[in-house]
């Protein structure tokens, strides 16, 4: 996926290395979107921050992803049990999310990373020169980002 183009994209990856963690740094992104839909983007921070690392450092799931995730749900979610919609939003879901994969090869925080262990630690990294030289995450933050602001923003104007 080409982020050079994604004005979104790049406001991600300023998120993150301004120290946000991927999940938020997605999300922040879109503060414009966020308040068009009625959200509190300070509230969203908050609701988002456990998701970075994988959920809080478990390596599972990467938050940018997952972040990813709850933009589409804002989007296209449901709020009542309705079968249809579930399928219909499980569907886009599942394209978006594979649009990652295909394009960073997981959408798992520890494969992405390359680490062995399965859990971290809970406390952060020291965000240091150092730490933004060797961490991929702001890529995979400027991904997930474009991804929807291709399917959803492009495709809307």
């Amino acid at each position: 996926m080409n982020t050079e183009k994604s004005i979104r994209g790049q406001r991600a990856k300023d998120n993150f290395n301004s120290g946000y963690n991927c999940s938020q740094s997605v999300l922040l992104a879109y503060e414009d979107y966020l308040q068009e839909k009625g959200l509190d983007p300070k509230t969203v921070l908050r609701m988002a921050s456990p998701m970075g690392g994988g959920i809080s450092r478990l390596r599972e799931v990467c938050g940018a992803v997952s972040a990813l995730c709850l933009l589409i749900g804002l989007t296209d979610g449901y709020d009542m049990p309705d079968d249809e919609k579930k399928k219909a939003l499980y569907s886009k879901v599942q394209e978006l999310v594979l649009q990652f994969q295909e394009s960073k090869g997981s959408i798992i925080c520890r494969e992405l990373l390359g680490l062995e262990q399965k859990h971290d630690q809970p406390t952060p990294s020291k965000r240091t020169k150092e730490y933004y030289a060797e961490r991929p995450c702001a890529d995979f933050c400027a991904t997930a980002a474009a991804i929807f602001e291709k399917n959803y923003l492009q495709s809307k104007q």
